[in-house]
């Protein structure tokens, strides 16, 4: 499988994903506000997070996982030979580029969950 038909495959992945995950409206709503006019629905908000989480996600998962990582691993491989094999500094390069937030999702396109660069001890 080449990159090109994976990549292809992770955004009908993300898109079906996102889709199905959505918050759906209920049958039955109130009046909306006087101001309600003016503002988003919920509804849209939400469809848009998700269409930004996709977009965002297939681009950022193969950065970290095809670029990031692997960088990340053998820096901190080479960090290791250069503190004369100390593990901490080594494991803290490594924990930089390999740990943390992949998918991005749409909670933390809208601001209510945190992207995580990467994963504190």
């Amino acid at each position: 499988m080449t990159l090109r038909h994976a990549s292809g495959g992770m955004l009908v992945l993300c898109l079906v994903v996102t889709l199905v995950s959505a918050p759906l409206t209920g049958w039955a709503q109130g009046t909306p506000p006087p101001d309600a006019a003016t503002q988003p629905s919920a509804t849209a908000r939400s469809v848009v997070a998700g269409v930004g989480a996709v977009a965002g996600s297939v681009v950022y998962v193969p950065f970290k996982a095809i670029v990031m990582c692997p960088v990340g691993a053998v820096a901190s491989g080479v960090t290791y030979v250069a503190t004369g094999g100390k593990p901490d500094p080594a494991d803290h390069v490594l924990r930089v580029g390999c740990t943390g937030t992949y998918f991005i999702t749409p909670a933390m396109v809208q601001g209510t969950e945190p992207f995580r660069a990467y994963d504190e001890r």
